[in-house]
Protein backbone atom coordinates (compact mmCIF):
# COMPACT_ATOMS: atom_id res chain seq x y z
CA UNK A 1 0.00 0.00 0.00
CA UNK A 2 3.09 2.26 -0.13
CA UNK A 3 2.67 3.31 -3.49
CA UNK A 4 -1.15 3.69 -3.20
CA UNK A 5 -0.16 5.88 0.03
CA UNK A 6 3.20 7.99 -2.44
CA UNK A 7 0.10 8.72 -5.16
CA UNK A 8 -2.77 9.80 -2.70
CA UNK A 9 -0.22 12.46 -1.21
CA UNK A 10 0.90 13.42 -4.84
CA UNK A 11 -2.45 14.08 -5.95
CA UNK A 12 -3.41 16.14 -2.71
CA UNK A 13 -0.46 18.15 -3.23
CA UNK A 14 -2.15 18.71 -6.79
CA UNK A 15 -5.31 19.75 -5.52
CA UNK A 16 -3.95 21.31 -2.29
CA UNK A 17 -1.36 23.89 -5.02
CA UNK A 18 1.49 23.19 -2.85
CA UNK A 19 3.12 21.21 -0.08
CA UNK A 20 2.71 23.80 2.29
CA UNK A 21 -1.04 23.81 1.74
CA UNK A 22 -1.05 19.68 1.80
CA UNK A 23 1.29 19.77 4.97
CA UNK A 24 -1.24 22.43 6.79
CA UNK A 25 -4.24 20.34 6.37
CA UNK A 26 -2.43 16.74 7.03
CA UNK A 27 -1.03 18.33 10.33
CA UNK A 28 2.76 17.33 9.14
CA UNK A 29 5.82 18.65 8.66
CA UNK A 30 6.11 20.21 4.93
CA UNK A 31 9.83 18.62 5.03
CA UNK A 32 8.31 15.03 5.26
CA UNK A 33 6.04 15.67 2.18
CA UNK A 34 8.83 16.96 0.32
CA UNK A 35 11.20 13.65 0.84
CA UNK A 36 8.32 11.95 -0.14
CA UNK A 37 7.42 13.65 -3.58
CA UNK A 38 11.63 13.34 -3.82
CA UNK A 39 11.23 9.76 -3.92
CA UNK A 40 8.24 9.32 -5.68
CA UNK A 41 9.88 11.49 -8.90
CA UNK A 42 13.01 9.31 -8.28
CA UNK A 43 10.87 5.91 -8.30
CA UNK A 44 9.64 6.95 -11.40
CA UNK A 45 12.29 8.54 -12.73
CA UNK A 46 11.21 11.77 -13.76
CA UNK A 47 10.29 15.51 -12.27
CA UNK A 48 6.37 15.81 -11.29
CA UNK A 49 6.72 19.02 -10.29
CA UNK A 50 8.55 22.02 -11.95
CA UNK A 51 9.69 24.14 -9.02
CA UNK A 52 11.30 27.47 -8.69
CA UNK A 53 11.26 30.10 -5.98
CA UNK A 54 7.52 31.94 -6.75
CA UNK A 55 5.49 29.22 -8.74
CA UNK A 56 5.12 25.64 -9.75
CA UNK A 57 3.30 23.84 -12.09
CA UNK A 58 2.92 19.94 -13.32
CA UNK A 59 5.40 18.38 -15.91
CA UNK A 60 3.49 16.60 -18.44
CA UNK A 61 4.33 13.41 -16.47
CA UNK A 62 3.14 15.05 -13.25
CA UNK A 63 -0.54 15.52 -15.44
CA UNK A 64 -0.24 11.82 -16.54
CA UNK A 65 0.11 10.69 -12.89
CA UNK A 66 -2.56 12.92 -11.56
CA UNK A 67 -4.97 11.79 -14.03
CA UNK A 68 -3.89 7.87 -13.35
CA UNK A 69 -3.65 8.29 -10.06
CA UNK A 70 -6.97 9.84 -9.31
CA UNK A 71 -8.68 6.96 -11.24
CA UNK A 72 -7.11 4.64 -8.93
CA UNK A 73 -7.71 6.56 -5.33
CA UNK A 74 -11.46 6.31 -7.02
CA UNK A 75 -11.43 3.26 -7.59
CA UNK A 76 -10.27 2.57 -4.85
CA UNK A 77 -13.34 4.18 -2.99
CA UNK A 78 -15.44 2.72 -4.85
CA UNK A 79 -14.57 -1.01 -3.75
CA UNK A 80 -14.16 -0.22 0.09
CA UNK A 81 -17.80 1.58 -0.46
CA UNK A 82 -19.63 -1.30 -2.17
CA UNK A 83 -17.89 -3.89 0.60
CA UNK A 84 -19.67 -1.56 3.20
CA UNK A 85 -16.99 0.55 4.37
CA UNK A 86 -19.51 3.53 3.72
CA UNK A 87 -17.04 5.49 5.75
CA UNK A 88 -14.25 5.98 2.61
CA UNK A 89 -16.38 7.91 0.79
CA UNK A 90 -17.05 10.64 3.17
CA UNK A 91 -13.58 11.83 2.80
CA UNK A 92 -11.85 13.90 0.46
CA UNK A 93 -11.93 16.99 -1.82
CA UNK A 94 -14.72 18.24 -4.00
CA UNK A 95 -14.45 21.52 -6.28
CA UNK A 96 -17.16 23.10 -7.63
CA UNK A 97 -17.96 25.59 -9.79
CA UNK A 98 -21.72 27.06 -10.05
CA UNK A 99 -23.29 29.99 -11.47
CA UNK A 100 -22.66 33.09 -9.12
CA UNK A 101 -26.58 34.47 -8.67
CA UNK A 102 -27.80 30.66 -9.19
CA UNK A 103 -25.51 29.53 -6.90
CA UNK A 104 -25.77 31.54 -3.94
CA UNK A 105 -29.88 32.11 -4.51
CA UNK A 106 -30.51 28.28 -5.28
CA UNK A 107 -27.55 25.94 -4.74
CA UNK A 108 -26.21 27.19 -1.96
CA UNK A 109 -28.39 25.45 0.73
CA UNK A 110 -28.43 22.54 -1.34
CA UNK A 111 -24.58 22.92 -1.03
CA UNK A 112 -24.34 23.39 3.09
CA UNK A 113 -27.31 20.24 3.35
CA UNK A 114 -24.75 18.56 1.36
CA UNK A 115 -21.67 19.65 3.84
CA UNK A 116 -23.90 18.59 6.61
CA UNK A 117 -24.83 15.39 5.35
CA UNK A 118 -21.05 13.97 4.75
CA UNK A 119 -19.23 16.46 7.37
CA UNK A 120 -15.30 15.13 6.13
CA UNK A 121 -15.73 16.21 2.78
CA UNK A 122 -14.07 19.43 1.83
CA UNK A 123 -16.09 21.59 -0.86
CA UNK A 124 -14.55 24.10 -2.82
CA UNK A 125 -17.31 25.82 -4.23
CA UNK A 126 -16.47 29.17 -6.82
CA UNK A 127 -19.20 31.24 -7.10
CA UNK A 128 -18.66 32.42 -10.83
CA UNK A 129 -20.69 33.25 -13.93
CA UNK A 130 -17.05 32.77 -16.10
CA UNK A 131 -16.78 29.70 -18.26
CA UNK A 132 -13.95 27.70 -16.36
CA UNK A 133 -11.70 24.93 -17.58
CA UNK A 134 -12.81 21.58 -16.02
CA UNK A 135 -9.52 20.02 -17.32
CA UNK A 136 -6.90 22.29 -16.94
CA UNK A 137 -8.22 24.29 -13.27
CA UNK A 138 -9.37 20.54 -12.05
CA UNK A 139 -12.59 21.34 -10.89
CA UNK A 140 -14.84 17.81 -10.76
CA UNK A 141 -17.98 19.54 -11.18
CA UNK A 142 -19.44 22.23 -12.52
CA UNK A 143 -22.87 23.37 -13.12
CA UNK A 144 -24.04 25.52 -16.30
CA UNK A 145 -27.82 27.01 -17.21
CA UNK A 146 -28.01 27.19 -20.79
CA UNK A 147 -28.61 25.02 -24.46
CA UNK A 148 -25.88 22.76 -23.99
CA UNK A 149 -23.77 22.31 -27.00
CA UNK A 150 -20.10 21.69 -25.52
CA UNK A 151 -19.84 17.71 -26.64
CA UNK A 152 -16.43 17.98 -24.57
CA UNK A 153 -17.45 17.60 -21.47
CA UNK A 154 -20.36 14.38 -19.85
CA UNK A 155 -23.78 16.06 -19.03
CA UNK A 156 -26.73 15.29 -16.72
CA UNK A 157 -29.58 17.27 -16.93
CA UNK A 158 -30.75 18.18 -13.19
CA UNK A 159 -33.09 20.47 -13.43
CA UNK A 160 -34.80 23.35 -15.63
CA UNK A 161 -35.19 27.25 -15.48
CA UNK A 162 -37.90 29.73 -16.75
CA UNK A 163 -37.86 32.94 -17.51
CA UNK A 164 -40.52 35.55 -17.24
CA UNK A 165 -41.51 39.05 -17.68
CA UNK A 166 -42.46 41.67 -14.73
CA UNK A 167 -42.42 44.87 -13.35
CA UNK A 168 -43.58 46.91 -10.84
CA UNK A 169 -47.01 47.75 -10.00
CA UNK A 170 -46.49 51.11 -9.99
CA UNK A 171 -44.61 51.23 -13.49
CA UNK A 172 -48.03 48.79 -15.15
CA UNK A 173 -50.17 51.53 -13.42
CA UNK A 174 -48.76 54.44 -15.80
CA UNK A 175 -48.07 52.62 -18.59
CA UNK A 176 -49.81 51.11 -21.62
CA UNK A 177 -51.61 47.91 -21.18
CA UNK A 178 -49.34 45.09 -22.10
CA UNK A 179 -51.90 42.13 -24.00
CA UNK A 180 -49.88 40.65 -26.58
CA UNK A 181 -46.09 40.36 -27.04
CA UNK A 182 -45.79 43.39 -29.61
CA UNK A 183 -47.18 45.56 -27.10
CA UNK A 184 -43.33 45.41 -25.03
CA UNK A 185 -42.63 47.99 -28.11
CA UNK A 186 -44.49 50.59 -26.22
CA UNK A 187 -42.51 50.06 -22.74
CA UNK A 188 -39.23 50.88 -21.36
CA UNK A 189 -37.06 47.50 -21.26
CA UNK A 190 -34.32 47.19 -19.03
CA UNK A 191 -32.05 44.12 -20.56
CA UNK A 192 -29.50 42.21 -19.27
CA UNK A 193 -26.19 42.43 -21.16
CA UNK A 194 -24.78 45.02 -23.50
CA UNK A 195 -27.04 45.01 -26.59
CA UNK A 196 -28.98 47.96 -26.84
CA UNK A 197 -31.10 46.22 -29.93
CA UNK A 198 -32.19 42.77 -29.42
CA UNK A 199 -35.57 40.34 -29.59
CA UNK A 200 -37.48 38.88 -26.83
CA UNK A 201 -39.13 35.32 -27.86
CA UNK A 202 -41.89 33.59 -26.32
CA UNK A 203 -44.41 30.92 -27.12
CA UNK A 204 -48.27 32.60 -28.22
CA UNK A 205 -51.13 30.66 -26.04
CA UNK A 206 -51.55 28.83 -29.07
CA UNK A 207 -48.03 27.21 -29.23
CA UNK A 208 -46.40 29.32 -31.98
CA UNK A 209 -43.44 30.60 -31.76
CA UNK A 210 -43.21 34.64 -32.01
CA UNK A 211 -40.55 37.32 -31.10
CA UNK A 212 -40.77 41.30 -31.26
CA UNK A 213 -37.20 43.39 -31.60
CA UNK A 214 -36.68 45.87 -28.85
CA UNK A 215 -34.76 48.61 -28.11
CA UNK A 216 -33.75 48.98 -24.34
CA UNK A 217 -33.67 52.02 -21.97
CA UNK A 218 -31.21 50.50 -19.62
CA UNK A 219 -28.60 47.98 -19.55
CA UNK A 220 -26.59 45.73 -17.59
CA UNK A 221 -24.37 42.95 -16.47
CA UNK A 222 -26.41 42.45 -13.21
CA UNK A 223 -28.96 41.21 -12.67
CA UNK A 224 -29.82 42.41 -9.20
CA UNK A 225 -28.95 46.14 -10.21
CA UNK A 226 -32.05 45.77 -12.93
CA UNK A 227 -34.21 44.29 -10.25
CA UNK A 228 -33.69 47.04 -7.90
CA UNK A 229 -34.47 49.34 -11.68
CA UNK A 230 -37.98 47.28 -12.28
CA UNK A 231 -39.02 47.59 -8.34
CA UNK A 232 -38.56 51.77 -8.23
CA UNK A 233 -40.25 51.87 -11.65
CA UNK A 234 -37.79 51.78 -14.31
CA UNK A 235 -39.45 49.28 -16.45
CA UNK A 236 -39.86 46.12 -17.58
CA UNK A 237 -37.28 42.61 -16.95
CA UNK A 238 -36.90 39.77 -18.51
CA UNK A 239 -35.54 37.19 -15.44
CA UNK A 240 -35.20 33.46 -14.53
CA UNK A 241 -37.80 33.08 -11.29
CA UNK A 242 -35.29 32.13 -9.11
CA UNK A 243 -33.55 35.50 -9.19
CA UNK A 244 -36.75 37.10 -8.96
CA UNK A 245 -39.02 34.30 -6.57
CA UNK A 246 -38.96 36.99 -3.27
CA UNK A 247 -40.13 40.00 -5.37
CA UNK A 248 -43.14 37.99 -6.94
CA UNK A 249 -44.04 36.47 -3.84
CA UNK A 250 -43.81 40.10 -2.04
CA UNK A 251 -45.33 42.10 -5.15
CA UNK A 252 -43.11 44.35 -5.42
CA UNK A 253 -42.61 42.74 -8.94
CA UNK A 254 -45.66 41.27 -11.37
CA UNK A 255 -45.83 39.46 -13.69
CA UNK A 256 -46.98 40.17 -17.54
CA UNK A 257 -47.54 38.56 -20.71
CA UNK A 258 -48.08 35.66 -18.30
CA UNK A 259 -49.83 33.78 -20.84
CA UNK A 260 -46.87 33.64 -22.90
CA UNK A 261 -44.64 30.31 -22.16
CA UNK A 262 -40.67 30.57 -23.04
CA UNK A 263 -38.59 27.80 -24.18
CA UNK A 264 -36.92 26.45 -20.27
CA UNK A 265 -33.01 26.47 -19.88
CA UNK A 266 -31.52 23.09 -18.43
CA UNK A 267 -29.48 23.04 -14.91
CA UNK A 268 -26.50 20.50 -16.17
CA UNK A 269 -23.65 19.50 -13.75
CA UNK A 270 -20.54 18.92 -15.92
CA UNK A 271 -17.74 17.00 -15.95
CA UNK A 272 -14.64 16.14 -18.44
CA UNK A 273 -14.81 13.11 -20.51
CA UNK A 274 -11.52 12.27 -19.56
CA UNK A 275 -11.98 12.51 -15.62
CA UNK A 276 -13.02 9.01 -13.61
CA UNK A 277 -16.38 10.33 -11.41
CA UNK A 278 -15.12 9.93 -7.92
CA UNK A 279 -17.87 7.98 -5.87
CA UNK A 280 -17.88 11.49 -3.77
CA UNK A 281 -18.65 13.50 -6.33
CA UNK A 282 -21.61 11.35 -7.99
CA UNK A 283 -22.62 11.40 -4.42
CA UNK A 284 -22.79 15.39 -4.85
CA UNK A 285 -24.26 14.85 -8.56
CA UNK A 286 -27.33 13.15 -7.14
CA UNK A 287 -27.74 15.06 -4.23
CA UNK A 288 -27.80 17.89 -6.11
CA UNK A 289 -30.50 16.37 -8.89
CA UNK A 290 -32.63 15.66 -6.24
CA UNK A 291 -32.48 18.86 -4.67
CA UNK A 292 -33.52 20.63 -8.00
CA UNK A 293 -36.70 18.39 -8.71
CA UNK A 294 -37.74 19.95 -5.22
Amino acid sequence: MGQIEDFKLFVQIVDNAGISKTAARLGIAKSAISRRLSLLEAQLGTNLIIRSARQWYLSEAGQQLYQRASTIISDMDDIYAELGQQNCVEHGKIRVAVPLHFGLNVLGPALLEFSNAYPSLHLSVDFSDRMVNLVEERYDLAVRISHLKDSSLISKKIGEITHVFCASPDYLARSAKINELNDLKQHDILQSGSAQRFKWGAYSPEGKKTSVSLTSRMNSDNGQFLVDAAKQGHGIIKLPTFFIREELNNKTLVKVLGHYSQEPFGIYALYPETRHLARRVRLLLDFLGQFCKK
